[in-house]
C-alpha cells in the first residue's frame, strides 16, 4: 500500500496505475491511511507529517473520483479530507475538496450534508477571500435551502458573522465567534460507529480551527483601526475589557487560542507598534504607520 501508484501521476501507464480505481483496493487503502493517521496523532505532530497525511488522502480521492464512486464510503473519505485540510491550514486542498464534495458528491450519493461540512465550506470562503466576501456569497448561492435552511440557527449564525466582519463590528464578531455561540450546531448524539464518532470530533475541531483563524484575521483588521484612531492606550480595567473584545482576545468567556491582552500588547511592543509611555505606568504610546 505504501507504494501504490497515484492515478493522476501514472495515467494508467504505470504497473498498477489503475489499482485505486477498484473499490476493494480503495477500502483497503483507506484502512492503511487510517492507521497512518492514528500514528500521526500519537506522535509529535509536524508540518511534514501533516503534508504526508494530506497526500495520502488526496491519492485516495483521485481513485474515487476516477472511478466515479459516489456512496457513503466516498463521502467519508472526502469529509475526513475536508476536516484535515482545514485543521492543517491547507486552503488549496480545501478548495479542491469542496469543488467535488459540496453539493455535487452529496447529491450523487443522495446523502444530506452535515451542517459541519456546510459551515466549514462557508468559513473557508470567508477566510480565503478576507476581507472580500465575494466567493462566500457565490458559494452560499449554490447551497439550496435543503442543504442550508435559511430559517435555521446555523444560517443565522454564519450570516450574522459575515455581516459583522463586513461592517467591522468586531465586538459582535467576538461574541459570535465564541465556542458557545456555535458549538451546539455541531453536536450530535453518539453513534455505535466508531469511525463516525471520530469524524464528528474531527469536524468539530475543524470548525473551531477555522473560527480561530477568522478571529485572527479580524483581530489584525481591528488593530489597524485602533492604531489609526488612538494616540495612547491605558491599562485600566475598563479599557482592557473593551480592548480584549475589540481585538477578539482570550477572556474568561471564550475558549480560543488563549492569547491574552497582555501577551498581545507585548507582541505589538516588539513589533514597534506600541511603546511604554515614560513616567506613566500602565500607558502606551501608539506608534503611527509612516
Amino acid at each position: 500500500m505504501e507504494h501504490i501508484a497515484s492515478v493522476s501521476r501514472s495515467s494508467g501507464l504505470e504497473q498498477g496505475g489503475d489499482a485505486l480505481k477498484d473499490s476493494k483496493v480503495q477500502e483497503q487503502y483507506r484502512v492503511f491511511v487510517g492507521e497512518k493517521l492514528h500514528k500521526f496523532w500519537a506522535e509529535k505532530q509536524t508540518k511534514d507529517g501533516q503534508e504526508n497525511i494530506l497526500i495520502l488522502f488526496r491519492k485516495l480521492r483521485e481513485g474515487i473520483f476516477a472511478s466515479k464512486r459516489s456512496d457513503a464510503f466516498a463521502i467519508e473519505v472526502y469529509e475526513t479530507s475536508l476536516c484535515l485540510s482545514s485543521l492543517f491550514d491547507s486552503p488549496i486542498q480545501t478548495s479542491s475538496i469542496l469543488s467535488h464534495l459540496l453539493p455535487e458528491l452529496y447529491t450523487s450519493a443522495s446523502i444530506q450534508p452535515p451542517i459541519s461540512s456546510v459551515l466549514i465550506s462557508l468559513l473557508h470562503h470567508l477566510i480565503a477571500g478576507y476581507p472580500s466576501q465575494k466567493t462566500y456569497f457565490e458559494h452560499l448561492s449554490c447551497l439550496s435551502p435543503n442543504v442550508l435552511d435559511r430559517t435555521s440557527e446555523a444560517y443565522s449564525w454564519i450570516s450574522n458573522l459575515a455581516t459583522s466582519l463586513r461592517t467591522l463590528n468586531h465586538i459582535k464578531v467576538e461574541a459570535l465567534s465564541r465556542h458557545d455561540a456555535y458549538r451546539h450546531f455541531l453536536s450530535v448524539s453518539k453513534s455505535s460507529d466508531d469511525t463516525n464518532d471520530e469524524l464528528v470530533r474531527l469536524s468539530q475541531d475543524a470548525v473551531h480551527a477555522l473560527v480561530e483563524r477568522l478571529r485572527s484575521k479580524a483581530r489584525d483588521k481591528a488593530w489597524v483601526v485602533l492604531r489609526s484612531a488612538y494616540r495612547e492606550l491605558s491599562a485600566s480595567e475598563e479599557t482592557q475589557t473593551w480592548m480584549a473584545k475589540c481585538l477578539l482576545l482570550s477572556t474568561e468567556q471564550t475558549s480560543g487560542s488563549g492569547l491574552s491582552l497582555q501577551e498581545w500588547m507585548d507582541g505589538r511592543c516588539r513589533d514597534g507598534h506600541l511603546r511604554p509611555k515614560e513616567g506613566a505606568a500602565g500607558r502606551w504610546i501608539v506608534c503611527k504607520v509612516r
